[in-house]
C-alpha cells in the first residue's frame, strides 16, 4: 500500500524497518480515523490507545496517519498500541477543471508517498518553512482517456522565505466526485471505461539548481465504491 521510506520515517518518529518485530508486538504505520482514544485503520482495525496518548490529542474525531508499537497481544481481540507519532489529515475537496496548466504554480512541494485507502489518495509530502499555518493546499482534477489527472496547489501565505525547515503534513483527496465525473465523460463520449480507474498525480517541484518543475507521475488505480 505504501512504500516505508526515510522521509516518512523522520517525520512520524518511526523505529526504522516498521516490520513485525517478534510474535508478541509489532511497530507499523496506518491511516484512519482517531475518536476517543481509539483508532480505527482503513482496513477497519481498532487499536486501544494506551500508551503516550499524553503527547497527542487523541479524543477528538478526526482523520490521521499514526506510527504505532503495539503492546503485547494477550487478548486477540483487542490491540493496544503506543503512539510514537501522529499527523493530522488536511482534507483537500478536488475541484473539476477544464484543463490544468502545463507549467509549473505555486510553491514546491515534495511528495514522498501516496496511496489509495477508504476512498482516499493518500498523499505524505514535505514543503520548506516555518509556520504551517500559512500555507494552504489545492487539489483540481481532469478526466479523460487515460482516466483522472489530479493536481495538486500549494501556495504560501506571508511565511519567511530564510532559514526555513522541512514541515511534513498529510493531506488526503476524496475520490468519490472525480471516480463520478470519469463514469459520466465515459458515458457521454462512448469510452469504454477502465477500472480501477488510472490516476495521474501532479504537482509542483524543484530541479536540483533550484529552479520550479512539474513533476508528473502515475499513483496507481482507485477502485470506486460501487465496484468494492
Amino acid at each position: 500500500m505504501r512504500k516505508l521510506i526515510p522521509v516518512l520515517l523522520a517525520a512520524l518518529v518511526f523505529f526504522a524497518g516498521c516490520h513485525k518485530q517478534d510474535s508478541y508486538s509489532y511497530s507499523g504505520i496506518e491511516a484512519g480515523t482517531l475518536s476517543a482514544g481509539i483508532f480505527t485503520s482503513d482496513n477497519g482495525t481498532q487499536m486501544a490507545i494506551v500508551g503516550n496518548e499524553e503527547k497527542y490529542d487523541v479524543s477528538s474525531t478526526r482523520r490521521v496517519l499514526i506510527s504505532y508499537e503495539t503492546e503485547p497481544v494477550t487478548d486477540p481481540s483487542r490491540i493496544s498500541i503506543n503512539l510514537l507519532g501522529l499527523l493530522d489529515a488536511g482534507i483537500l475537496q478536488p475541484v473539476h477543471v477544464r484543463s490544468i496548466p502545463a507549467d509549473p504554480t505555486g510553491f514546491p512541494l515534495e511528495i514522498s508517498d501516496a496511496w489509495f485507502s477508504d476512498k482516499y489518495l493518500n498523499i505524505l509530502a514535505t514543503f520548506d518553512g516555518k509556520d504551517a499555518g500559512k500555507h494552504t493546499f489545492a487539489a483540481t482534477y481532469t478526466v479523460g482517456e487515460k482516466g483522472i489527472t489530479l493536481r495538486l496547489d500549494h501556495e504560501r501565505d506571508q511565511d519567511e522565505t530564510t532559514g526555513n525547515s522541512p514541515i511534513s503534513i498529510f493531506l488526503c483527496v476524496p475520490m468519490y466526485e472525480p471516480a463520478l465525473s470519469y463514469d459520466q465523460y465515459a458515458q457521454s463520449t462512448a469510452l469504454k471505461p477502465v477500472y480501477p480507474i488510472p490516476v495521474i498525480l501532479q504537482w509542483t517541484s524543484r530541479t536540483l539548481d533550484g529552479g520550479p518543475l512539474t513533476l508528473i507521475e502515475r499513483k496507481g488505480s482507485y477502485l470506486p465504491p460501487h465496484d468494492n
